[in-house]
């Protein structure tokens, strides 16, 4: 008796042994995996030590952040931007992004965890927490440099290589971790170009959509207030009334630009403003279904005015720029809202510019 059962310890002794094999084994590899997700390996230098020559031989950067995805390109003038049918880009963004890239220094290794992407802003796009990521490619398409930026935090800048799970912490130079604004393709084109100086619009002509067209005037630099002049027969609700419309392109800023030979609006309206210093700056405004453009152009109405007209006409001819809701109601404001009917023939007396 005591044979058979010393063999069937021995069976039970050895199916429980290598029970505790397999689970040693399995913790074993747990352990390795974590050690290697949580490995910090030795990083220094430059992120991008190639970046001088990577933006010199550079045709194409492609650029996809967590909102906008867009693609600037080099042509005989300089950077376009094809999704904006090859308006110009702003110089001083792309200095910014040249500088920032080629100062960037590792500080070290971060977390390879794809889990943990999210925090650091560094997930792939249409994820939560995307990063930003910018592919430069040079001649037939070669990709020169490629890689992805996330958040800046205590002086951090993190970052890593797009298909590469591990993450990084570098830093500028001077110990900061500003990021350009380059994630939104609005901001790489300059749509609040046009301001002029409030203290130095005369006088404005006002077309709207609807209602009559209605002029309104400033005697001199120092008046506070803008008179209306045209048609007669009407009053302003207030001494300050026209001065929103009759001062809107002293702070404008536009939404969007297209080619304006494409847009095939029908004109809706008109805004005019002319300068004490020679100035006339013209708005047309096109409908385009529900959206309103402006077609821009400036004449010198005196020798005063010509490099400024000459400036204006540079940057925008050709070119048609989409308007905010905002924007449109200054522009082209309709007179009944500003002025009451009067029935008189004349037209208003001047506005109080005083100030009392």
């Amino acid at each position: 008796m005591s044979r058979p059962m010393d063999r069937q310890r021995l069976r039970q002794l050895v199916i429980v042994g290598g029970a505790a094999i397999l689970l040693l084994a399995a913790g074993a590899g747990s352990v390795a995996l974590q050690i290697q997700r949580d490995w910090r390996p030795d990083v220094s230098g430059p992120v991008l030590p190639d970046w001088s020559a990577s933006v010199a031989n550079a045709r194409e950067i492609e650029i996809t952040g967590p909102e906008d995805h867009f693609t600037l390109t080099r042509s005989g003038a300089g950077w376009v931007m094809p999704s904006r049918d090859g308006h110009p880009v702003i110089p001083e963004r792309l200095a910014e992004l040249d500088a920032f890239l080629a100062d960037l220094s590792y500080v070290g290794a971060r977390t390879a965890d794809p889990a943990k992407h999210a925090r650091l802003e560094l997930a792939e796009a249409g994820e939560p927490g995307a990063g930003t990521r910018l592919t430069v490619r040079g001649d037939d398409g070669v990709v020169l440099t490629d890689i992805m930026i996330g958040a800046a935090r205590n002086g951090r800048v993190y970052l890593r290589f797009p298909d590469r799970p591990r993450s990084y912490a570098a830093q500028l130079s001077g110990g900061t971790a500003a990021i350009p604004a380059i994630g939104l393709a609005d901001g790489w084109i300059d749509l609040d170009f046009l301001a002029l100086d409030p203290t130095d619009i005369a006088r404005t002509l006002i077309t709207p959509e609807r209602g009559p067209a209605y002029v309104f005037e400033r005697a001199g630099r120092s008046a506070r207030n803008f008179s209306l002049r045209e048609p007669g027969g009407w009053r302003p609700i207030t001494a300050g009334a026209g001065n929103g419309p009759s001062a809107a392109l002293s702070r404008i800023r536009f939404r969007d630009v297209r080619q304006a030979d494409r847009l095939r609006g029908e004109p809706v309206g008109r805004h005019v403003e002319e300068t004490f210093s020679g100035l006339r700056v013209s708005l047309e405004i096109l409908a385009l279904g529900e959206t309103r453009w402006a077609v821009i152009s400036a004449v010198a109405v005196t020798d005063g005015g010509r490099a400024a007209a000459d400036a204006i006409n540079a940057r925008t001819a050709g070119w048609a720029y989409l308007l905010s809701d905002l924007s449109l109601n200054r522009l082209l404001r309709p007179l009944d809202e500003i002025a009451d009917y009067t029935g008189a023939s004349h037209a208003s007396e001047p506005a109080d510019d005083s100030g009392q």
